[in-house]
């Protein structure tokens, strides 16, 4: 059966691809053929089948244009306690590997085992891999265990283990909706921003296409944790239920705190994320609810409504084609902004249309960068791009080097143990927070600064520990060093975390020198306002911010020059005269730089005919629009891109465009 004989979607689909699965894959004895979200389960009674005819698999999924997975049916496959005994007979004398470390995923059939030395447990080619299935009927997967514990990591394992059933049911009612039938087929390609456009935070756009409708990110305004700082989910054309996927392209609050909020009014449909993007996001969305609960703030949702999500979330590696919707696919490609962060590029019918969207991406070239870096820089060739939604937060400043910044940073260390005094730098509990940690520990190392306590106070510990169960996912030198040398930049010889109160009051009260690494670093609540408290008075003390703070937030306040503040203590307000010397180091920034941007332009193949400019302030899209139109040609575009700034409610159609009407305009 040729290509050409298969369609895309629909019940006609569905037919023709059971049967080309049992035509092909016949000799493993499936049990039934099932649509998970966007994948085909095929169900086998026979594992040795599997192990001999993967390129019939792939083969397979080349024929049917989808992502293809054959697992084991589940009564094949031994009871737990017989796998993970089956398990440990083969593991060898110089590796760990504890029975607790031995997991089980039900709904895909997988084990997974956690070990000190993956490498040297798994050997060399696919053998215990076959063996293990052979044997058990779970498909092995080995990881290196974490030097940083997780216990938000370990929460989501046991959810999904709990819910296993729920999530075999969500991943159907996914798959329904991905190969249904198509109603009126693709009409044109639209855009609505419902937050995010000529403003930084609560980050929501949605994909229209006549036939779907597709939401990309679901965020909150960091200086406005309510209502009012919510997108526009009253837009007339936004309606829960007629969405069909919901895309999240990183964890950051203004990427991801309106999400529960779809399911508490009725979205029962996918949630599109990486693997880490899943497990930190599960983490700043549970803050997100204590923190609104400290502080008195009625709570937009609860852990039921997140819990709901987890169960809808499929997890997407980067660089893997997905179908969200019956004409939208989706690729993650790496954004280099936090862990896990992502471009989102959308492929909308077959060839029609393709939409890149940044978010919030970092771009700086490895073969002329000096800096200090965490994680690799942002992709920047695609197959093809005929619109691109970027990013503008930076795009009219631009800010010092990241060498200069490491270098002032230090500076800053130096001083401090010299003066005695404690240096408090606010950072975003993902992204920030590690990659200062991962300085100041090198810089340890090194000699290159005094030996001083640093304290690290808020969800940087959890994060942390996710940061350290995917090194792969790293900047090459890191990844080496973690991966190749055993060694954790994460835990230097003074790394304090401070996991209770009284390490909490140890750091406030400690006589000598100290660096304090505490959330949030917009200074909108977290302990990070509890040390301010007690350190502002003092001039000896620098508060340090090395990340962008948003309008109207006390950060932002305290960099513009505002040195008398009003705080909460004992429920009540208290004018806090702010002496402590106040430094802005804006080199560390996980956004690209106004230069950056526009080198990100100069590389990115193939060049966009449009170019939607987005999170940004309006100043700073103005300005980093006229750059691209007075260098369009240095940029290495071919003919002068469509430039375009919409503000929120905007609705802009892509495709198709009215060329005549948009070229006299022009005139």
């Amino acid at each position: 059966m040729s290509n050409q004989e298969i369609p895309e979607y629909g019940e006609e689909f569905r037919k023709r691809a059971i049967a080309e699965i049992y035509k092909v894959l016949g000799g493993a004895e499936i049990s039934t053929v099932e649509f998970e979200g966007p994948e085909i389960a095929v169900y086998v009674k026979n594992p040795k089948f599997i192990l001999e005819n993967e390129e019939k698999i792939r083969e397979l999924a080349k024929i049917l244009r989808k992502r293809v997975v054959v697992r084991t049916d589940p009564r094949v496959r031994k009871p737990r306690e017989e796998t993970i005994e089956y398990i440990m007979k083969l593991v060898p004398e110089d590796v760990i590997v504890n029975p607790e470390d031995i997991q089980f995923d039900e709904v895909l059939g997988e084990v997974r085992v956690l070990a000190d030395k993956p490498g040297k447990l798994l050997g060399k080619g696919a053998a215990l891999r076959y063996q293990v299935l052979a044997g058990t009927g779970w498909r092995l997967e080995v990881y290196r265990k974490p030097p940083m514990a997780s216990k938000i990591l370990e929460s989501i394992m046991r959810h999904l283990t709990v819910a296993s059933a729920e999530r075999k049911k969500a991943l159907m009612e996914i798959g329904d909706r991905i190969y249904r039938d198509l109603v009126i087929g693709t009409k044109y390609v639209r855009i609505i921003g419902l937050g995010g456009f000529s403003e930084v935070g609560r980050a929501a756009i949605l994909i229209d296409t006549g036939e779907s409708r597709v939401l990309l990110d679901a965020g909150m305004s960091p200086s406005t944790m309510g209502q009012e700082g919510l997108p526009s989910f009253f837009a007339p054309e936004f309606r829960v239920e007629d969405l069909d996927a919901v895309i999240i392209s990183h964890s950051h609050i203004d990427h991801v705190a309106a999400l529960p909020l779809l399911f508490k009014y009725g979205y029962r449909g996918p949630v599109f994320v990486t693997p880490p993007t899943r497990d930190i996001m599960l983490l700043m969305l549970t803050d997100f609810i204590e923190l609104s609960r400290r502080e008195g703030r009625g709570s937009l949702y609860t852990m039921k409504e997140v819990a709901l999500a987890m169960t809808r979330v499929v997890p997407v590696n980067y660089n893997v084609v997905v179908d969200v919707a019956p004409d939208v696919k989706l690729t993650f490609v790496n954004a280099g902004h936090t862990l896990g962060s992502s471009m989102v590029h959308i492929h909308v019918g077959q060839g029609l249309f393709n939409i890149l969207y940044t978010s919030d991406m970092k771009y700086y070239r490895i073969k002329t960068d000096r800096g200090t870096r965490l994680l690799p820089p942002a992709n920047d060739e695609f197959h093809r791009v005929e619109a691109l939604i970027l990013e503008g937060t930076y795009g009219a400043k631009e800010p010092q080097p990241r060498e200069k910044a490491e270098s002032d940073l230090l500076s800053l260390i130096e001083k401090i143990a010299s003066t005695k005094g404690k240096l408090l730098i606010p950072v975003m509990a993902v992204g920030r927070g590690q990659d200062i940690l991962y300085l100041v520990n090198t810089a340890l190392a090194r000699k290159a600064i005094p030996e001083v306590p640093i304290y690290v106070d808020g969800m940087i510990y959890e994060v942390t520990a996710l940061y350290s169960e995917y090194p792969e996912l790293l900047a090459k030198p890191v990844r080496d060093l973690m991966l190749y040398q055993g060694d954790n930049p994460f835990l230097g010889p003074t790394t304090i975390y401070v996991n209770d109160e009284s390490k909490r009051q140890e750091a406030i009260e400690s006589q000598g020198p100290a660096i304090i690494l505490a959330t949030s670093g917009m200074m909108t609540g977290g302990p990070v306002i509890e040390y301010f408290k007690n350190m502002a008075e003092d001039p000896e003390n620098i508060l340090a911010f090395v990340t962008y703070q948003a309008p109207g937030t006390l950060a932002r306040r305290l960099a513009e020059g505002e040195r008398e503040v009003e705080v909460y203590e004992d429920g009540r307000q208290k004018k806090l005269k702010v002496n402590m010397e106040i430094v802005s180091i804006e080199g560390f920034t996980g956004h690209s730089t106004r230069s950056e941007l526009l080198q990100f332009l100069r590389y990115l193949k193939p060049k966009p005919r449009n170019v939607i400019l987005n999170h940004g302030e309006p100043s700073a899209l103005l300005s980093l629009a006229q750059s691209i139109k007075e260098s369009w040609q240095k940029l290495l575009f071919e003919t002068p891109p469509e430039i375009i700034i919409p503000e929120n409610l905007e609705s802009l159609r892509l495709y198709p465009r009215n060329t005549k009407m948009r070229l006299a305009l022009s005139y």
